[in-house]
């Protein structure tokens, strides 16, 4: 038999980065006027993947840009690279972001998709039981606030 087995980073990588990605190159673009290719650089991806995430077309596998705590980790998150930060720093940042996002609950219903045998109902993984629960700086109480999965007893 199978086991079910989904690791949270690993879905993050590939849904919350891209998505938060797409949401930090608009805001360079659209804020800070910076160039395709600037945005490309400071983000480390390609000016090809900046269009896209510009228009639309990649980095949407989880809807991030409803909940205003996202928005504003966006913001900062290009603002500090609208400057010239360390790529530590930024790394750290897109890092810090990831963990609050999944602590959210944003990345609840990916997970339910990746694998819906996966107990998502029961699951507190991404709400502070993990190796980075240290580094989430959201509130205690905002903890799933986004989660639309309902917890059954």
């Amino acid at each position: 038999m199978l086991v079910s087995l989904i690791i949270p980073c690993e879905i993050a990588s590939k849904s919350v980065v891209p998505a938060l990605r797409a949401m930090v190159a608009r805001e360079l673009l659209e804020h800070y006027g910076l160039k395709q290719e600037q945005v490309a650089t400071r983000l480390g991806v390609t000016q090809a993947a900046v269009s896209k995430y510009r228009h639309q077309v990649r980095g949407e596998a989880v809807q991030l840009e409803s909940a205003p705590e996202v928005q504003k980790m966006s913001r900062d998150i290009a603002s500090m690279l609208s400057q010239s930060p360390s790529p530590i720093a930024v790394s750290q940042k897109l890092c810090q972001a990831c963990t609050d996002i999944r602590a959210l609950g944003l990345m609840c219903e990916t997970c339910h998709k990746v694998d819906p045998a996966w107990d998502v109902e029961h699951c507190t993984i991404c709400f502070g039981n993990h190796s980075c629960s240290e580094l989430v700086t959201i509130e205690p109480s905002s903890m799933g606030k986004y989660r639309r999965i309902p917890i059954r007893a």
